[in-house]
């Protein structure tokens, strides 16, 4: 009997083992399946590094007819496509809102650059100064399917708890936080009022000083550099590199400020019919379009004095090396991910936020009585210059106006891109795209969507349309005066 009884007792053990590892073995195929559909997925979508150059002018990159040396960009553009007709809000932060949701920044919570709210917007949806709950944004929704998610450079989309970059998607991060700095170790507010946000964080972690040889362009791209090499898996990768250069104050190591001793000697209107001549030849403009005279608000070359020229001159020397240095840097990360073996998975876009900047410090309300801006020390870490007015005005050729309006130098802004998945190749002068149709265009290539509610959150639509198979070459997305669209800040309006 008691045989008996230790036989059934075995028998019921195995009977329990056998249905629990049948169990187990049917959730580990689930748990299997599912991670082989995710891998699957993956295995067909690019990687994609975002990058955003910080009030660029139009014309100033070599494939836009800029004398400006960036042979990396220009690398960028004869391997993919440019889209001449490229526009967002003439502000920094607005156009970065469009850009991380995919919908208008009225919407998602920049209606205007905080802390510059009227007191009838100040915390009113859409005004918020941060992104807000209608928004999931793109990291967030890359990073909720699979995708790694870096950043490196300018955040300017809220500085609050549960805004910052660590808190909206970023698996790691190296940001700074307001609308500019000292491109230098040195870090200072641009005025009062960017006091709130003057601030750089390592991931969550306040950064309380920089390295001595901090040097804003280099230091983020060896920080992308390094969240890609770091890497331990196969996943792909999204890589927001948004660089502070060209942004005033005009800082540039010592070695490079004399890279372009006398290159603009000549003045503004030399500089300008270059770059039309240069345009004309690459197909940008019409050959018989007549040189843009400018608004006649700034002095002309011809009357300034011998020193004011010479003060002139070295502004666009400073300014033209930011952009060298930074196109190097961009060299640099596109190097890195060659050596990785990633560059030919990887989509490269590359876009300005807004039109170059024609404000002088004084803008800002800064005290630079402690700045010595002198034309001998103009570049280094104890000067504040800026490009003014003349010279954002021929960074913007052929077009009108500047950063901060809604004429077309304010708004249209240099759009490249380039590598996986790109077959349509040269320049596209037919269709209309605005910064938030590259969300949209992302989720599409990749294959994702994004959920209509979000952290218990109901989501705004989002108001950008994928241009992917303007990519392809399968189609476009023309816009008429039915389905073109409208942008407006600080009271100045535009309809595109």
């Amino acid at each position: 009997m008691k045989n008996a009884y230790l036989l059934l007792y075995l028998f019921c053990i195995g009977f329990l083992f056998t249905t629990s590892s049948c169990g187990n073995s049917k959730n580990e195929d689930e748990n299997e399946a599912k991670t082989n559909t995710n891998t699957s997925a993956n295995q067909n979508r690019p990687n994609i590094l975002f990058i955003v150059i910080d009030d660029l002018g139009y014309s100033d990159l070599s494939p836009f007819g800029g004398e400006i040396r960036t042979p990396n960009i220009q690398r960028l553009a004869d391997n993919g496509l440019i889209v001449q007709h490229c526009y967002t809000t003439p502000l920094c932060a607005p156009s970065r809102a469009m850009f991380m949701s995919g919908m208008d920044n009225h919407i998602s919570g920049i209606g205007t650059m905080s802390p510059y709210q009227a007191s009838s917007q100040y915390m009113q949806p859409g005004y918020e100064g941060y992104l807000n709950d209608r928004v999931m944004t793109l990291p967030e929704t890359l990073r909720e399917n699979g995708y790694h998610t870096y950043m490196s450079g300018k955040w300017h989309l809220g500085f609050e708890d549960g805004r910052r970059p660590f808190e909206e998607g970023f698996e790691r991060s190296f940001s700074f936080l307001g609308g500019g700095t000292s491109h230098f170790s040195n870090i200072f507010a641009l005025g009062p009022a960017e006091k709130i946000h003057t601030v750089y964080y390592d991931d969550s972690v306040v950064v309380e000083e920089l390295p001595d040889d901090f040097y804003s362009s280099d230091y983020y791209a060896d920080r992308m550099i390094q969240y890609i090499t770091e890497q331990q898996d196969d996943a792909p990768f999204f890589g927001y590199l948004a660089f502070t250069a060209p942004h005033d104050p005009l800082h540039v190591p010592t070695e490079w400020q004399d890279k372009y001793k006398g290159v603009y000697d000549k003045g503004y209107d030399h500089i300008r019919k270059v770059r039309m001549d240069n345009m004309k030849k690459l197909g940008l403009i019409a050959k018989d379009l007549p040189m843009n005279p400018g608004s006649g608000e700034f002095k002309k070359w011809n009357e300034l004095s011998a020193h004011e020229k010479k003060v002139e001159a070295r502004r666009m020397e400073l300014y033209a090396a930011l952009i060298e240095i930074m196109d190097l840097n961009i060299g640099r990360v596109l190097e890195a991910l060659q050596k990785e073996g990633k560059l030919d998975n990887t989509l490269v876009i590359l876009i300005g936020d807004n039109g170059s900047n024609p404000k002088d410090p004084s803008f800002y309300g800064k005290d630079l009585d402690p700045f010595d801006n002198s034309l001998e020390n103009m570049g280094n870490p104890d000067s504040f210059v800026s490009l003014e007015g003349a010279w954002a005005e021929v960074a913007a050729t052929p077009y009108s106006y500047f950063k901060t309006t809604t004429g077309e130098g304010g708004v249209r802004v240099p759009f490249i891109i380039s590598g996986s998945g790109v077959t349509l190749k040269g320049v596209d002068a037919t269709n209309k795209i605005l910064g938030t149709d590259i969300m949209p265009t992302l989720l599409d290539i990749t294959g994702i969507k994004r959920p209509d509610t979000f952290k218990n959150n109901k989501l705004a639509p989002m108001t950008g349309t994928s241009f992917n198979e303007m990519l392809s070459n399968k189609g476009s997305i023309v816009r008429d005066e039915k389905t073109g669209f409208g942008i407006e800040s600080l009271e100045n309006k535009a309809y595109l």
